[in-house]
């Protein structure tokens, strides 16, 4: 499995779960953006329940927490840690 090729393909999504201030300074190229503070309000926006989601944020905690979160309704996600992780995968970054 190569996360990055799903994303690219439409097999699965990735979540940005970070800061506004921090998406503007740079973000995965193809991540969806919805703020953990966004997500503890129950809001999951545009996520697809049937596709994976993989996690990121700065560090690898709040992707955490997003993950114990999405899971408890019912969707299959995975922290993959940092945006430096996503990187580490092959991933591009926008800026």
């Amino acid at each position: 499995m190569n996360i990055v090729e799903d994303i690219k393909l439409g097999k699965a999504q990735l979540l940005d779960v970070r800061t506004k201030d921090e998406w503007r300074d740079g973000h995965a190229k193809g991540a969806i953006h919805i703020s953990i503070n966004n997500l503890l309000t129950g809001y999951t926006g545009d996520l697809n329940p049937d596709l994976p989601i993989y996690i990121y944020c700065a560090s690898g905690g709040r992707a955490g927490t997003a993950e114990s979160l999405l899971k408890s309704q019912g969707f299959t996600a995975t922290n993959i840690g940092g945006l430096s992780s996503w990187i580490n995968l092959g991933g591009e970054v926008t800026r």
